[in-house]
């Protein structure tokens, strides 16, 4: 209905890093385009999600200022926000507030979780917008 390219990216194992999708990818992923989900947790009990370059760190003072400060969601509360384990987040199944990095926007298309280890999904970076609703912070 939206008109959004999309391309599903085959993996032959489980993928929880991004040396893992290079490594596991059936098909042309290129480093520099791969991302991921990181599910936080702040002071009043909310979570959000930060979505960011996949080779990029969590300045964690930079999210201070953006959310407050947060700390990193246990595995079984990911999966209790998420309905997946870390590694498998799809940032387009949500439904907590994801913040996204500038520096995504870098890029022409990304790639990222798909709720499922053994598949992740590329897509061009400008049709996000079109899918979810997100704010832009510089988190990296």
């Amino acid at each position: 209905k939206k008109s959004i390219w999309f391309r599903l990216i085959s993996l032959s194992d489980k993928a929880l890093t991004v040396q893992d999708v290079m490594k596991y990818s059936k098909g042309d992923v290129k480093p520099d385009e791969i991302c991921k989900t990181i599910i936080v947790k702040d002071g009043q009990d909310n979570f959000h999600a930060l979505f960011l370059l996949g080779s990029d760190r969590i300045d964690f003072g930079k999210v201070r200022t953006a959310i407050g400060k947060v700390r990193i969601a246990s595995p079984e509360e990911v999966k209790a926000v998420s309905s997946v384990e870390p590694g498998a987040v799809c940032p387009l199944l949500l439904t907590i507030l994801t913040i996204i990095d500038k520096k995504v926007f870098s890029k022409e298309k990304i790639n990222f979780g798909s709720g499922d280890h053994l598949y992740g999904i590329e897509m061009r970076t400008e049709d996000l917008d079109k899918i979810i609703k997100f704010d832009v912070e510089e988190i990296s």
